[in-house]
């Protein structure tokens, strides 16, 4: 039986190659745009899926401000010894604390992340080892890096027991290569982890006293095998507010949370946790939009399957009555009709899979922050959907010329009484869903056209064209370099300051009156609002080396304006830090120093002296930029040969930011 059903069915599908093939081509660039929006839900689903969340929570604080309350995933420094010494209903703690770092292999200089744990790391998560193993973290002379960077490093040869050479702030430190790890997937909370070592480092590096430092953060991970605890550790962590209050008069908090790490990473992209130092999943319109639009696709492809097997219907009319005068049943008239239908379709998906396989890597790579591969081997679930999408195409798309077709009368059939087309009313409502599907798409593709061209000329406030900003950690270095190339005729302006735009600022809260709000605060220099072309629309600018400017005055933004309600904003009295106090002198034309990617924030400028200068910003024609930036480079190589050279192009920060349309709470340093 199953046999004839097969043999009719390719009878019946070459006698009509244009409509096969039509179909085919359709329904399988629509199954293909599906399989990258399921990879693509299926690669944000299984975020930390590496990891095993049971027991495991993170120590977060929570804020009172005047917009509620706000979480945020970092803990004091010193907490972690603390609730490991006395906190009995704590199995284990763990500190996490990423920092940058400049590293030198022989002759060459690396900038790679450089992420201090305590030595239960790799007993709290899990890392697979290529070489070596996780013991190595307890002692202070190793390091362990991913596979990524042996390869980068060393290339063939051993990793382990070469040398890395860590420059910092006080002089090299050199550290043997103990362990690598094979690198974690995009879609974990640690995939920028590249290079670990034990937490004591940090306190040599920089400074002892910061071991008892409660000004300072680190990400807290404990282990509490009972949930029935949580609320008793909660409670016991009150005792630790006042401390870290009068630590940070400026940061305040209200309590402490455990935060469960199953789900955190969503829970961060929501924006529902502040202030964390971990990678984040999605945003959720990364995944609801592809994952719309792909359905839509569908949806047009299953309808014109449906209109073009109505079209073509009408030759089978003649065959449908012979079958059934011939004895044949309605029901094996609908399996015929429905057989004929999933095989057009699995033809689809073949199709589908080879369009996907073009469309996965495209897609991936038009995005830093996905890794969408195309694997039938270490996804079964992917085959499911595979077998759901055949299963719905085939029944969505068939199931009314089954049903309807087969009910038909012989009799009327071969008088030639039954007419059957393209003309009946469901085939209008069809071809009005997909025309309206289609507008809707061509809509939504003008709207994201638009929003692009929008932003692209956008006032931002100031001026980025033509910038470049480097860091450098040194007084006398700054004013050195600074000094070398102002000479170069080429660049028009230079500026120093303490923060830059997207790579470094202070998110504080500051009152004035009875108002209290979280505010971005920069710390510029001289000549910084004319480098980047700030534009200063009430009061007045920042007097050259004015003792009273650097104490006590203070730019405002109309955003800050609006938000404390000023109807004269020049000379309010702002409360920063509990005790400093500050006078607003000017008011300047918002910007979005963050790109477009949240809504504005208040933000204000403050002057500060050139010894606490950390960027300088070079100003420079456009066409000039890749030729100045060059120059910049040789400069820095003479000057600084065992520092990796900080220079950055400020228009690329800010393409970053138009790229992706979500907040990175990491970009806040926490000082």
């Amino acid at each position: 039986m199953l046999k004839n059903y097969l043999k009719i069915t390719f009878r019946s599908l070459w006698k009509s190659k244009l409509f096969v093939l039509i179909n085919i081509l359709g329904m399988g660039t629509a199954i293909g745009c599906c399989i990258v929006a399921w990879l693509n839900y299926d690669f944000n689903t299984n975020f930390d899926s590496t990891q095993d969340p049971a027991g495991l929570y993170r120590v977060d604080i929570v804020r009172e401000t005047q917009e509620g309350e706000r979480l945020y995933g970092m803990s004091p420094l010193p907490l972690g010894p603390i609730m490991a010494e006395n906190f009995g209903e704590v199995e284990a703690t763990m500190r996490y604390m990423p920092n940058g770092g400049n590293f030198k292999v022989l002759d060459e200089l690396y900038a790679e992340n450089f992420t201090f744990v305590d030595p239960n790391f790799f007993e709290v998560f899990n890392f697979e080892f290529i070489a070596g193993n996780r013991d190595a973290l307890k002692d202070k002379s190793s390091v362990i890096i991913s596979e990524q960077l042996a390869i980068k490093y060393f290339g063939e040869q051993e990793a382990i027991g070469q040398t890395l050479t860590h420059f910092a702030d006080k002089g090299p430190k050199d550290y043997t290569v103990a362990a690598v790890f094979r690198d974690m997937p995009l879609n974990s909370s640690f995939n920028y982890v590249k290079t670990i070592t034990n937490i004591e480092n940090y306190f040599d590096l920089f400074e002892e006293d910061r071991r008892d430092d409660w000004s300072r953060w680190a990400t807290l991970f404990v282990r509490v095998d009972d949930p029935g605890r949580l609320k008793v550790i909660e409670q016991r962590l009150d005792d630790y507010v006042e401390i870290q209050n009068k630590a940070r008069l400026d940061f305040k908090i209200k309590r402490y949370e455990l935060e469960s790490i199953e789900g955190m990473a969503h829970r961060a992209s929501q924006e529902l946790v502040w202030g964390h130092w971990l990678s984040q999943a999605l945003p959720p319109p990364a995944v609801f939009v592809p994952s719309v639009m792909a359905v839509l696709i569908l949806l047009i492809a299953c309808f014109n399957f449906t209109n073009t097997s109505i079209a073509i219907s009408s030759r089978r009319l003649k065959e449908i009555g012979l079958r059934k005068v011939m004895g044949g049943l309605r029901t094996q008239l609908v399996v015929q009709f429905l057989l004929e239908n999933v095989i057009l379709c699995f033809m689809a998906l073949v199709v589908g899979l080879v369009v996907a396989f073009f469309l996965v890597p495209a897609y991936s790579e038009m995005w830093p922050f996905l890794e969408l591969t195309l694997d039938f081997y270490k996804n079964g679930i992917f085959f499911i959907f595979l077998f759901v999408v055949l299963l719905f195409t085939g029944l969505l798309a068939g199931s009314y010329p089954a049903f309807y077709v087969s009910s038909f009368e012989p009799a009327s059939i071969l008088k030639g009484n039954q007419k059957f087309g393209g003309s009946g009313g469901l085939t209008h409502v069809l071809l009005t869903l997909q025309f309206g599907i289609s507008l809707i798409a061509v809509i939504l593709g003008v709207v994201f056209y638009q929003n692009a061209e929008y932003q692209n000329e956008l006032d931002y406030g100031f001026n980025k064209d033509g910038a470049i900003s480097l860091y450098i950690d040194d007084e006398d270095n700054f004013r050195a370099f600074k000094n070398r190339i102002e000479s170069d005729p080429e660049i028009l302006t230079t500026a120093g300051s303490q923060h830059q735009i997207d790579r470094s600022y202070r998110n504080d809260p500051v009152k004035n009156a009875d108002k209290e709000y979280d505010v971005d605060i920069f710390h510029v220099g001289e000549n910084f609002l004319e480098t980047m072309n700030f534009t200063v629309l009430e009061g007045r600018s920042f007097k050259k080396d004015s003792e009273t400017d650097f104490a006590e005055s203070v730019l405002v933004s109309e955003e800050m304006v609006r938000t404390f309600g000023w109807e004269d904003p020049i000379g309010q009295k702002i409360t920063w830090m509990d005790t400093v106090q500050l006078y607003t002198i000017g008011v300047i034309k918002n910007a979005y120093v963050e790109g477009l990617w949240s809504p504005l924030e208040p933000m204000m400028l403050r002057y500060v002296p050139e010894k606490d200068y950390r960027f300088l910003t070079v100003k420079t024609a456009p066409s000039d930029l890749v030729k100045v930036n060059e120059s910049l480079e040789e400069h820095w190589k003479e000057m600084f040969p065992d520092k990796m050279y900080t220079g950055e192009f400020l228009d690329d920060e800010m393409s970053e930011a138009a790229l992706v349309n979500n907040k990175s709470n990491c970009s806040v340093f926490w000082e």
